[in-house]
């Protein structure tokens, strides 16, 4: 195999195209291939040589077009023709993007691979809503979770949650929301723990919605809030009452 050949797994982003790195520019800019996903803002694809070959693989939500054992094929078939491959992932690959599966995957197998970070959703809705995750007055400790759909519909583990100093972030939970709440609010006292859900973030139609996390549920019915949504919940989420923000 040729020592010039690689394989970025990339981070675009949450959304805003200006929130790619400009490493991640500069590695697109080299390939000859590039597989994206389906949050991949289209204004990033545009930073790609239009001699590189786009392959579409993504995934949305309840149609999983393109199954991860079958991008890992075309991973490795486009790197045995190609010097430089790209896998553009939204957000980051290392968060719920199942990075890991796929530098596994290839480093096994021998190809050279290098990972481009990229700002995870996390931090670019909280950022868009100048909404810090960790704060001294309010939480010390920042746990990032995935409310996906468990196998059986299984969401138990959230009934051990409590949020207590603590900032709490569900990653694609919104279809699962009331499952989730109700397992949350199995501990009484969650249930006026303050949420705020962060829908399309960093994008211009971004919209926020705020309430307790016994009442989130129907706040977020009401405003018909989809997916791509983020969850936040804990103690700093009263932080956007707290300041005096000026206009």
């Amino acid at each position: 195999m040729s020592e010039n050949k690689k394989i970025y797994l990339i981070g675009a982003g949450p959304g805003d195209p200006e929130l790619i790195t400009l490493k991640a520019i500069r590695a697109l800019q080299e390939s000859r291939v590039v597989l994206y996903d389906q949050l991949v803002n289209p204004e990033i694809l545009e930073h790609i040589p239009s001699t590189a070959q786009k392959i579409f693989v993504g995934k949305s939500k309840g149609n999983h077009s393109v199954p991860q054992d079958e991008i890992n094929a075309i991973l490795v078939d486009q790197a045995k023709k190609f010097d430089i491959v790209s896998r553009l992932k939204g957000g980051d690959p290392f968060i719920f993007g199942r990075g890991g599966e796929e530098v596994e995957y290839l480093v096994k197998l021998g190809f050279k691979v290098e990972v481009i970070p990229g700002v995870t959703s996390a931090s670019g809705a909280a950022s868009s809503i100048l909404l810090p995750l960790s704060h001294r007055r309010y939480a010390s400790e920042v746990v990032l979770i995935t409310g996906h759909k468990k196998r059986n519909g299984d969401y138990k583990q959230f009934d051990s949650y409590n949020f207590k100093n603590k900032t709490v972030i569900i990653y694609m939970g919104i279809t699962a929301l009331r499952e989730i709440s109700q397992e949350l609010c199995k501990k009484s006292e969650n249930c006026k723990v303050p949420v705020a859900i962060i829908e399309n973030a960093t994008l211009p139609g971004q919209r926020m919605v705020r309430g307790e996390l016994g009442k989130i549920v129907e706040i977020a019915e009401k405003n018909m809030i989809k997916a791509p949504s983020l969850i936040i919940i804990g103690a700093i989420v009263k932080f956007l009452d707290d300041i005096d923000f000026k206009e």
